[in-house]
């Protein structure tokens, strides 16, 4: 059975901060990318990371959010090791 929750991408994200700055509510920004108003609102609580992210060129068709590893120095120097 396929889920029924929609994960907006990091450019969704960005364009919801945008649309709250202007003016507009949470539930007609909800209505209009078809999620919940709950996400909207965590959307916004969490706005300067978001921010961060697109401004930091991260992939903006990711849909979750990347999460930090309790090995994510040793990921890190693997990383340049490969590169």
């Amino acid at each position: 059975m396929a889920s029924k929750r929609k994960f907006l991408t990091l450019e969704e994200r960005v364009k919801v901060i945008s649309l709250l700055c202007k003016g507009h509510s949470c539930r007609r920004v909800a209505s209009d990318l078809g999620v919940g108003k709950t996400q909207i609102q965590s959307i916004l609580k969490r706005k300067h990371e978001i921010m961060d992210e697109f401004e930091e060129n991260v992939n903006c068709e990711s849909k979750r959010p990347k999460r930090e590893s309790e090995f994510a120095s040793v990921n890190d120097l693997v990383h340049l090791l490969v590169v």
